[in-house]
């Protein structure tokens, strides 16, 4: 009995010993590389490595808890380089009582595009303040360029985390451009969504994050080296219509978009669901791709038909050309231009109905999507249900339309909207807040008008507005679409009409709308911005100054507010004071290189070039294309007489993509300096392309062109800034003074009159007319007007030159 007992004890203390290695096993095979995770993710936290990746950061403010956007958020989907920001938020971390808050998901054309300050969220807003004055309401851009249902939802997610009432979605037009879509730079296509959503997951973490910068610097993928370039970006990734992967797609959205509502219902928030409306009737297709496996026979067949018809329509003879399209249509109706074309003439010839169905084809057919299609509205349609208030803008902008197919009216481009378009489809959005929220009903409302007065939408932000739209359309794929021309004329008429953005008349109008606005609505950041802006250009440094500060005070993130504020300090050569607000940019924004451009400019008057160099050298390598951080980086290094590493600078400068017009001057104004005409002809005109209204660079680059002998080159900008501004003596002097070069004595006396009718003391006028009147023999009128010269100046030597030869004459 001992003995068994001894040998029972023995087996278990055998068998204890043996579940314990097998406990250490376990451990040192899942315990301790968990354990390794844990510290390595928790020493990556404390060395500040890697970014936060919720939409919402939780920051102090005046003493109390606010939110505020996360600068950072797009980096796991788009890279650092490429990622784009949200619109800048700072809301009170717990809702105020009388508050109703609405948060707007989207992409560009959500986020208010090109002008975010008259997009849709501030349209919403202007309803709402002006409908409901006894109510504030908080209606937060959520929205962001270039994302779509994959980035939208874990966005939505983040919302959750405090209390709103209501959420607008108006998603689908980047759903095959957008992150891990298959016309995509961003994301590998292949991936399922399972994996996607374990892939974003995992950034969340420091450990994911690190794995990130390893494998991109690996593999230097695109998405993770390459800048925002854009649409251009994406115009070699053409899908067509049949492609099987687009099934995916629509798959995936309707997944995103049941799991986005889900947690809306979970977290007992309203919804208001929308469909996406497109420009049907003036937006081309961006490529057009022929029917798979067409004979060469077939094919040949169609161009004949398809060209003959394109003929016909450009003389307009639509009865023509129709016929000759559905012929080409019968042989191959995969074709996304022709579809479109033939929308075209139906609705010259007054079959509405059937143009829009040609326009729809059109649509879908198009292999580069940037639009919503109708599969899309479709998913969206199929969750208009008793759980969400729905609104369908699609049908809103039809029926608004007289065709029924909107067009240029409610669009700048593709999907963008206009202020009468945002408008439109604010009204129902706000109709369904209040229906979702059991709001008064029964109040007038507010006219366009009004809603242009409360977010001062005046001429001086339109010519802005159609400026910038204008140099959009000239790059790629805009160029591509058949009616390219058609769009540029009508954008650039349409500016033309407005006034120039830099006259007395304009910015005083702006001014007076704007204080107008802000006497209602003080607390307005975006509203003091605009203030700062006219004043800016206005001259007001000290004005700006005090707006800008004003905006900042209520929106303390607002990035490029900070950086304004920076500039507006410089240029009052207060250095010591701009520093800390471009050291705020970069705070906020660490991919900030014109904010780090800025901040050298300082450290280079404040004689601190090795602080200028390091901050230059960051810029530069954060925006490898940056050529005006080049050119400093040039001019600073030239300064401390590194003349070489300078000129390599000065090369990367001049050859270097830059694409917006202020940099373009600049490397334009320095290439002059050092006598490199043709580079700075070649950025002048770039230049001009992107801003075709700006008078003083109309001048600027006629002189240099009269300088290099291209007499009708010159005379072309000078006439050009002309007809910009009538009213300007100094564009009829330029363009005076070249027609007298150029032999043409009695145009230019025409130009020197007008100028001297405009401004009677241009001392450059009066001479330029006497030698005007000099030239076509009229010397008894070109005496007269130098012996008027002289009594003001009697020592100008032009005047005494020409009455001394004049009196010779009458010898």
């Amino acid at each position: 009995m001992g003995k068994s007992g001894s040998s029972h004890e023995k087996l278990v203390r055998a068998a204890t010993s043996r579940h314990k290695i097998w406990f250490f096993r376990l451990l040192a095979c899942i315990g301790f590389p968990i354990l390794f995770l844990v510290l390595l993710e928790v020493g990556l936290r404390v060395a500040n490595f890697g970014y936060p990746t919720s939409f919402l950061l939780k920051t102090w403010h005046k003493g109390k808890p606010y939110l505020v956007q996360n600068n950072q958020f797009g980096w796991r989907f788009f890279g650092p380089r490429a990622a784009r920001q949200p619109a800048p938020i700072c809301i009170p971390y717990e809702k105020e009582t009388n508050t109703v808050r609405v948060v707007v998901f989207g992409e560009s054309a959500a986020f208010g595009d090109p002008e975010p300050r008259f997009g849709l969220p501030r349209m919403l807003e202007a309803i709402f303040n002006l409908r409901h004055p006894d109510k504030k309401i908080e209606v937060i851009n959520a929205a962001m360029t270039g994302i779509n249902s994959h980035v939208i939802l874990p966005l939505a997610r983040d919302w959750t985390k405090t209390k709103t009432d209501v959420w607008v979605i108006y998603m689908g037009n980047n759903e095959i451009v957008g992150p891990f879509g298959i016309g995509s730079v961003f994301g590998n296509h292949a991936l399922p969504r399972l994996a996607i959503q374990g892939g974003l997951l995992l950034k969340q973490t420091r450990i994911g994050q690190l794995i990130e910068v390893i494998i991109g610097s690996l593999l230097k993928s695109r998405a993770e080296t390459h800048e925002w370039e854009g649409m251009r970006a994406f115009v070699g990734y053409k899908v067509p219509s049949w492609d099987p992967r687009l099934k995916k797609v629509y798959q995936n959205f309707e997944k995103n978009l049941s799991d986005i509502l889900a947690t809306a219902k979970k977290s007992g928030v309203k919804v208001i669901l929308c469909t996406v409306a497109v420009n049907l009737k003036d937006c081309a297709p961006f490529a057009s791709l022929q029917a798979k496996d067409l004979p060469e026979a077939q094919l040949s067949e169609w161009k004949a038909f398809f060209e003959a018809a394109i003929k016909a329509q450009a003389a307009h003879n639509f009865t023509n050309a129709l016929p000759l399209y559905e012929k080409a249509k019968s042989i191959d109706n995969k074709h996304a231009e022709l579809r479109f074309r033939i929308g075209q003439c139906a609705l010259a010839l007054g079959d509405s109905k059937y143009a829009k169905e040609e326009f729809e084809a059109a649509l879908d057919l198009d292999a580069l999507r940037f639009r919503c299609d109708t599969q899309l509205n479709t998913i969206i349609r199929k969750y208009a249900s008793k759980d969400v208030e729905f609104v369908d803008c699609v049908r809103i902008l039809e029926t608004a339309s007289p065709e029924g197919v909107p067009g240029l009216e409610y669009f700048y481009d593709h999907v963008h909207l206009t202020f009468l378009g945002n408008y439109l489809i604010a009204q129902s959005i706000v109709a369904a807040i209040e229906r979702a929220l059991n709001l008064p009903t029964n109040k007038n409302w507010p006219t366009i008008e009004a809603c242009a007065d409360r977010l001062a939408f005046t001429p001086w932000a339109m010519k802005l507005i159609y400026t910038e739209m204008l140099g959009r359309l000239s790059d790629i794929p805009f160029t591509y679409q058949a009616n390219h021309e058609d769009r540029m004329r009508y954008l650039f008429e349409t500016a033309r009409k407005l006034p120039t953005t830099h006259s007395t008349e304009t910015l005083i109008e702006a001014q007076n709308k704007i204080e107008m606005a802000l006497k209602q609505w003080p607390h307005d950041a975006i509203l003091w911005e605009q203030l700062a802006e006219v004043k800016q250009a206005q001259g007001d440094l000290q004005g700006a100054t005090a707006a800008a500060k004003q905006a900042l005070e209520i929106l303390p993130t607002h990035t490029q507010c900070w950086n304004m504020l920076g500039i507006l300090l410089a240029n009052q050569h207060l250095y010591t004071e701009a520093m800390p607000a471009f050291e705020k940019a970069i705070q906020l924004d660490p991919q900030a290189v014109w904010a780090m451009h800025n901040l050298a400019q300082c450290y280079t008057k404040m004689g601190q070039p090795k602080k200028a160099l390091a901050l230059l050298k960051r810029a530069t390598r954060i925006k490898p294309d940056y050529g005006t951080a080049w050119l400093l980086l040039g001019q600073v290094y030239e300064q401390v007489g590194r003349s070489n590493i300078a000129q390599a600078c000065y090369k990367k400068a001049v050859t270097k993509g830059v694409n917006q017009p202020e940099d373009l001057v600049t490397l334009a104004r320095f290439c002059v300096t050092r006598g490199w005409y043709d580079q700075a002809l070649t950025n002048y005109l770039a230049a001009i392309e992107l801003n075709p209204f700006d008078v003083s660079l109309r001048l600027e680059t006629g002189r240099l062109l009269a300088k290099q002998g291209r007499y009708n080159d010159a005379a072309f900008q000078f006439a050009a800034a002309v007809d910009l501004a009538p009213n300007n003596p100094q564009a009829r002097i330029q363009l005076g003074t070249l027609l007298g070069l150029m032999g043409q004595h009695n145009m230019a006396e025409k130009e020197f009159r007008e100028a001297l009718r405009l401004d009677p003391n241009q001392v450059e006028a009066q001479v330029n007319l006497g030698v005007a009147l000099y030239k076509q023999g009229k010397l008894e009128e070109a005496r007269t007007q130098f012996e008027k010269v002289l009594q003001h100046n009697p020592n100008d030597p032009t005047a005494q030159f020409y009455l001394t030869r004049i009196r010779e004459s009458a010898k």
